[in-house]
């Protein structure tokens, strides 16, 4: 990859970052750390809100902030965007690819910052441009939700300097509803990766969309066995597993919270299955997006929600000629990227960006990447698919890991204690040498030994001090500190 092709890529992300901090300051007057904690993001929203509807001037304000967002990101994604993808195909490192949705919230952002203790550089879909590439008026909350991806997407901005030989991660043009509008081979290879889902997890004699609604209109106990047997509808929150008739009451409740009153009258009255099978199009279809992109831009795919990366395991299992190519990435990577982002690692969530920069100068990802390579590429092959045995594994690695590295804190502290406890004797033996005048002429070669412990102690300080530095600014360091945390 040429310095010119990574200068594109860092002249774009500046850009791109600073069109979405003028946006996210001109809708909030702030900047997203200033506006809310992550955490209190809908009700800081909720607030700003009740105060613009009462001002028409701040309302008119509101609105035609979106109207710049719109018009500065096409302008961008059609004089750069092209060129920016091509560069990130060009970047020779170790890529993953995050995707299973076109939002990038809370989850997302951790993932991304756990999986830059692995990767090189961390693949982001655009998540506003979803959003004004076409009309969505399905969506209850439009406006709120380009501020909600703004706002998350923004807290990546202290990962953007000029530092870094390559960047930590790229949010890149993704072209996705586009795509899906106009581009007749996105919309015709779509519904293959869908109808091959039915065909496989269902029934072998669906070859094309339409036998999806004939098979589930002629055997409707039939077809609904075989998704829940497969688990092929997990609804918005839900976790795979549960009863379809849990699923259809979760998938109505949250669509009825996010969607229009009219969406939700037309999918709803046309039966559960009808439902069912819609949520499913809905699951399958980002899939062939991560795909793609996983493919173009010779990146991992990383799905951090678990209902995706169930569906994403569902289409690299199948019989599909074009998913099985694309999906056959190291298994390796797949479950140690799932494990970095298990339950029993959050903690990892805590290190902080000026940590991560600090990991990212003295290449401690890298070392770490071999690490957890060898690990798991040492476990037995027949256990690599079972991903929770394998992040159990690498779980425990890391913990030992911590575990090691806090016996060596502790050696090391015990070690500078007893240097700067022996200086203190020598200290306190020359102060014994001042109040005994008699004995001075005897010991006159000794007396300057109060300014030499004074030396000795600072050099043991410094020593300390560098040494120290090493520890906690270390991989494990900074791992152990954020578990402490």
């Amino acid at each position: 990859m040429s310095q010119k092709e990574i200068h594109d890529l860092i002249i774009y992300q500046d850009k791109y970052f600073e069109i979405l901090t003028e946006f996210f300051v001109n809708v909030t007057g702030s900047l997203p750390r200033d506006f809310s904690s992550i955490e209190d993001f809908s009700d800081s929203v909720k607030r700003m809100a009740g105060v613009v509807v009462k001002s028409t001037q701040k309302t008119e304000k509101f609105i035609a902030s979106y109207s710049i967002l719109e018009e500065k990101l096409l302008k961008l994604y059609k004089d750069e965007g092209g060129i920016a993808f091509r560069s990130a195909k060009k970047i020779d490192a170790c890529k993953i690819n995050l995707g299973g949705g076109s939002r990038f919230l809370q989850t997302h952002l951790n993932a991304t910052r756990r999986s830059l203790l692995y990767s090189d550089t961390v693949l982001i879909p655009d998540p506003i441009m979803p959003w004004l590439e076409k009309r969505r008026d399905e969506e209850k909350f439009n406006l709120v939700r380009i501020l909600e991806m703004a706002f998350f997407i923004l807290h990546l901005s202290d990962l953007i300097g000029s530092e870094f030989d390559i960047p930590p991660f790229f949010v890149f043009p993704s072209f996705e509803k586009s795509l899906e509008e106009h581009d007749p081979q996105t919309q015709e290879n779509t519904i293959q990766l869908i109808t091959d889902v039915f065909s496989h997890y269902v029934d072998s004699g669906i070859k094309h969309p339409k036998n999806i609604m004939e098979f589930a209109t002629k055997y409707p106990e039939k077809y609904l066995q075989q998704i829940e047997k497969n688990n092929l509808f997990v609804s918005p929150g839900s976790e795979p597993g549960e009863t379809i008739k849990y699923e259809i009451e979760n998938y109505k409740a949250e669509m009825r919270q996010w969607r229009s009153e009219e969406w939700c009258n037309n999918l709803f009255k046309n039966g559960d299955i009808s439902i069912i099978t819609n949520a499913i199009f809905e699951r399958v279809s980002p899939n062939f997006h991560l795909l793609e992109n996983a493919d173009e831009l010779r990146s991992h795919p990383f799905l951090c929600i678990s209902a995706q990366a169930h569906y994403y395991q569902l289409i690299a299992k199948m019989k599909n000629a074009k998913a099985s190519e694309k999906a056959s990435f190291d298994p390796s990577t797949t479950a140690i990227l799932q494990s970095l982002n298990s339950q029993r690692l959050d903690y990892l969530a805590n290190i902080n960006d000026a940590q991560l920069i600090e990991i990212r100068k003295t290449n401690e990802n890298v070392e770490f990447r071999r690490e957890l390579r060898d690990l798991v590429n040492s476990l037995p092959e027949t256990k690599l698919e079972d991903l929770g045995y394998v992040a159990s594994e690498v779980c425990s690695h890391v913990e030992r890991a911590v575990s090691k590295h806090e016996r060596q804190v502790s050696a090391f502290k015990d070690k500078y204690a007893a240097k700067h406890k022996y200086t203190a004797l020598i200290a306190g033996g020359t102060l014994g040498v001042t109040i005994l005048p008699v004995l001075a002429p005897f010991l006159g070669a000794l007396l300057p030994i109060g300014a030499a412990a004074a030396g000795k102690y600072v050099s043991d300080k410094l020593d300390e001090k560098a040494e120290g530095k090493g520890f906690s600014h270390s991989m494990m360091g900074v791992i152990s500190l954020a578990k402490g945390k």
